[in-house]
């Protein structure tokens, strides 16, 4: 059986006297500031690259899901324009198959006082 060291970091103990208590101003920025001042003009330069393009990368990325959802609302309103219309036309259609419905054509011919002859009937087409 392996002796345990007599100080060890517990969070039980931390903030008791004489414990491994780690304040905020401790060495932990000075650390990273030693750290940092250590690194090479170059890798500092690729540091703060890959930071940059992490950032543009994200702007590009939101600015790109805009444009999809516009593009997306433009071609829905688009659609529903285009549904209107095909709606009015089937309408129109129907009222011109109406009108042209022998039973109309022989009732304008009876109230106009004109005889109707089937034989003469001809039907105009597209």
């Amino acid at each position: 059986m392996a002796a345990k060291p007599k100080k060890y970091f517990d969070i039980k103990t931390a903030n008791k006297n004489g414990s491994f208590n780690i304040a905020a101003d401790s060495i932990a920025p000075d650390l990273f500031k030693r750290k940092f001042r250590n690194l090479i003009f170059v890798e500092k330069c690729f540091y703060l690259s890959i930071v940059f393009s992490v950032i543009m990368l994200s702007i590009a990325m939101v600015y790109v899901r805009t444009k999809i959802i516009e593009v997306e609302q433009d071609t829905l309103d688009i659609q529903s324009k285009v549904s209107d219309k095909q709606d009015q036309i089937k309408t129109y259609d129907q009222k011109i198959n109406e009108l042209m419905g022998s039973d109309r054509v022989t009732k304008q011919a009876n109230d106009n006082g004109i005889k109707s002859n089937p034989n003469n009937v001809m039907k105009a087409s597209e």
